[in-house]
């Protein structure tokens, strides 16, 4: 018996930037188009963007006072579209979306790099158009992926960001098994960075600030733990840190082959520089939101490496990501829920300098 959808729902919208989240009841999308399918929460993960957005970062896109939040859903299909089937997406489905809504199809973005980057785009979950933190949400049937059952609802949202975002670009430093690869920044979407590298039979170096971040990446299944592990907390660390890499791994153009940076440091993508290999690809996505990068110009001509962003993996291969992330026992470090009533709650605990992993809202 199809299950009956009410008309309101509870959410927490943003009160205004940089005023906090209020919980209010709104009008559960009942204007579902062709490929639209509604979904009925089960979690929604809570990401730095968030935060960014509540800050009025991405004012700028369409980010406004009462939005919905979370561009991490995951939940199970109550209603589909008229072509949601073609996409394989039908009621009952337990889906979830990264924050890509209602690509053109034609532009020359989403014929050669990726729908994300869609040009006629007509939303972001959770960043201009309404996203998880409600009972329901409206998403995009050819952008939906589905969860493999051995992955909960709470373990899979955070995947729609964190980690599509870091598979994404693990795809995009082109890294090769049996290639040294360093992850700078183990939080939310660098532990899954980690094991993702693991399983794709890369050997991974883990840098974090923090021996917080260090202890999430060794709590996972052995066989996806990094193969060594550096805490900077201090310039004299990062110079004993640069100073050992940047004569490691082999005999003679030594350094790693890739670099993934998942923290926002500024500063990161010239420390990075230092023990990456001539002809090396480093990746930022950590997004920092109070400047431009520091590039060192010269490891980056007289090494010939290549620098390079990725905003999020394409549709097809968030599926990918998640069917990996299952296949290989991989996990999600989820810290702890909330419910909906404690949306403030959840952004004053990201804020943590103790935070470890990711945190959810459960409905």
């Amino acid at each position: 018996m199809p299950e009956s959808i009410p008309k309101s729902m509870k959410a927490a919208v943003v009160k205004d930037f940089n005023k906090g989240y209020e919980v209010r009841d709104i009008e559960v999308p009942a204007d579902l188009g062709p490929n639209d399918i509604l979904v009925k929460i089960g979690a929604a993960g809570y990401c730095h963007t968030d935060l960014q957005v509540l800050q009025g970062v991405y004012a700028s896109a369409g980010a406004k006072p009462g939005l919905v939040g979370s561009h991490e859903p995951a939940g199970t299909v109550v209603k589909a579209g008229s072509e949601a089937h073609k996409s394989g997406i039908h009621v009952g489905d337990r889906v979830g979306s990264i924050n890509t809504y209602a690509f053109c199809g034609e532009c020359n973005a989403c014929r050669h790099q990726g729908q994300q980057l869609c040009e006629k785009l007509v939303g972001m979950l959770g960043l201009t158009i309404n996203g998880g933190f409600s009972e329901y949400m409206k998403a995009d049937a050819r952008v939906v992926a589905k969860i493999p059952e051995s992955v909960s609802m709470v373990e899979a949202a955070p995947l729609f960001c964190a980690g599509a975002t870091v598979y994404g670009a693990l795809l995009a430093s082109g890294v090769k098994s049996g290639e040294w690869l360093a992850i700078v920044g183990v939080g939310g979407l660098g532990h899954l960075g980690i094991q993702y590298a693991k399983a794709m039979g890369s050997k991974v170096v883990a840098i974090d600030n923090r021996r917080e971040g260090i202890d999430v990446a060794m709590s996972v299944p052995e066989h996806l733990r990094p193969d060594k592990t550096f805490v900077i907390d201090s310039d004299e660390a990062q110079q004993k840190v640069i100073e050992e890499l940047q004569s490691s791994f082999y005999e003679t153009n030594a350094g790693v082959d890739r670099v993934v940076i998942d923290a926002e440091a500024r500063h990161l993508v010239k420390m990075s520089q230092q023990f990456l290999r001539k002809g090396g690809t480093l990746v930022d996505v950590g997004l920092p939101s109070d400047g431009p990068f520091e590039v060192d110009p010269f490891a980056l001509s007289f090494k010939e490496q290549t620098v390079k962003g990725r905003l999020i993996c394409t549709p097809e291969q968030s599926q990918d990501m998640i069917n990996l992330h299952a296949k290989h026992g991989c996990k999600t470090y989820i810290e702890k829920t909330y419910s909906v009533d404690q949306i403030n709650e959840i952004c004053e605990h990201y804020q943590s300098k103790n935070l470890k992993g990711r945190l959810c809202m459960v409905f």
